[in-house]
């Protein structure tokens, strides 16, 4: 195996560069000659499957070898690069384990992505609902205890779907749950979407997925290693028979034109987790503090998950959109608000890098009261769809007024956006706790949800 200390799909592209090839092949971009000349250094790396820089669905060579690190970084069977993001990793995973019409254990925080796998593989989903982390007020994974029922009542579930950590950065027992799932001969599949860094095994970071049992997860690198928008990574720590068609479902779900741009920085974020020491901790750390001292000498208060990487802010009678709309005002850019509290993300910093604390910040007015936590919808434990995915299919729907949506089943997917996890599921039947929902979401960021605006949801005609 070679060393750690490599980037091998990053030094074959520098060397290609080095030659100061004439591209007569695409992208038509023609290694930024086309583009401004600042641009031009950096998309110099674009390129494509040109004899010496191998092939990601058929790789032998520098693609091969940077997979092989990738593989040994996180201590898997296998590993893959993602150039569309978590996205496709969710897809395949569920294309390959899941077969029509079997049944799939997932709590109901899942991200869209899961929905989406779904529905494409036919599934019949059984929704859990989500434990609260007491602190946060955030769904944050199920308890074994529910997990357990769920199974004496589907004896027949094939596959259980996680989502560790959330998007938060909070985490729940996953070992319990993955003993759980394995003791019913379930396979288990995690999309640990903000998790891609907890394989740097530092104390203070939670224990990764597939350290905890997990057969298959998906983690976005670009989320909090230093990889571009899109690249993530796959892994499969198991040869369970329903994991094995998962790099022909990649082949399916993904660019037939994989940017060499993401894979590169694919190679660069699993050299840079990879090569983490004892003093970049420290440095990262001594940041942290730093963040949280300046937040609040300027009367925030500070809020720390699982995820050190994760700080959640609130401040008295402010909502959390209020604080957004501040911190952008001095030029500060979280990564989402909700009713009460913003998250930020911090970054991996290694011994030697910046990412100062506000010095200063702009003076915020005492406000009386306080913001409350999320209300989400009601719902049972353990509940399944009103309508399968098979019978939606070719299905008519119309748009009603949330006035009249009562009793119908939802046609459309309705999430905020970020984090994109669902309040409204497509398949459920709407109930009267479905409308405030509804109403709040409406209020902000949300995807789904066509004609929401004008007060409507798609939901399917009665038969």
């Amino acid at each position: 195996m070679s060393s750690q200390k490599m980037r091998p799909l990053v030094e074959r592209i520098e060397s290609h560069i080095s030659l100061d090839p004439v591209s007569l092949h695409v992208p038509g971009h023609k290694n930024g000659q086309l583009y401004p000349e600042k641009w031009q250094p950096f998309l110099k790396y674009d390129l494509t499957e040109i004899t010496g820089l191998d092939d990601l669905y058929h790789s032998e060579a520098a693609i091969e070898e940077a997979r092989c690190l990738l593989t040994d970084c996180y201590g898997a069977e296998e590993s893959y690069f993602l150039v569309n993001g978590t996205t496709g990793g969710n897809l395949a995973m569920i294309l390959s384990a899941v077969r029509r019409g079997e049944k799939v254990l997932l709590p109901r925080d899942v991200h869209k992505s899961i929905l989406h796998g779904l529905e494409l593989a036919g599934a019949v989903p059984v929704f859990l609902t989500a434990a609260i982390d007491p602190e946060i007020g955030v769904a944050s994974g199920v308890s074994s205890e529910l997990l357990e029922q769920a199974f004496a009542l589907h004896p027949d579930i094939v596959a259980c779907i996680f989502t560790y950590p959330s998007y938060y950065g909070t985490v729940f027992d996953l070992a319990a749950c993955i003993r759980i799932a394995h003791r019913y001969e379930a396979v288990v599949l995690v999309d640990e979407a903000h998790g891609a860094h907890f394989a740097a095994a530092h104390a203070d970071f939670p224990a990764d997925a597939l350290r905890l049992g997990a057969d298959a997860v998906v983690q976005s690198a670009h989320k909090t290693l230093p990889a571009l928008t899109m690249g993530s990574f796959l892994h499969i720590a198991s040869d369970h028979p329903r994991l094995q068609a998962i790099p022909r479902y990649l082949q399916m779900v993904q660019s037939s034109s994989p940017s060499y741009l993401i894979m590169a920085s694919l190679d660069i974020a699993r050299h840079y987790l990879a090569n983490y020491q004892a003093a970049d901790w420290e440095a990262f750390q001594k940041m942290r503090t730093e963040w949280q001292e300046a937040l609040t000498a300027n009367g925030f208060e500070v809020l720390t998950p699982n995820d050190p990487l994760k700080l959640v802010i609130r401040r008295s009678g402010y909502t959390g959109f209020e604080l957004l709309a501040e911190f952008e005002q001095s030029g500060y850019f979280p990564e989402l608000a909700d009713e009460r509290q913003i998250l930020l993300i911090l970054p991996l910093l290694k011994k030697g890098g910046i990412f100062p604390a506000p010095a200063k910040w702009r003076t915020l007015k005492p406000k009386e009261g306080s913001a409350q936590f999320v209300h989400r919808v009601a719902v049972p434990e353990i509940a399944e769809l009103a309508m399968s995915y098979e019978s939606m299919r070719g299905r008519e729907t119309t748009f009603l007024s949330l006035e009249e949506v009562v009793g119908y089943v939802a046609a459309e997917n309705v999430m905020t956006y970020p984090p994109g996890i669902p309040e409204v599921i497509r398949g459920e039947q709407i109930t009267v706790a479905h409308l405030s929902v509804l109403q709040r979401i409406k209020r902000h960021r949300y995807q789904g949800g066509e004609k929401l605006h004008e007060n409507k949801l798609k939901v399917f005609k009665k038969i």
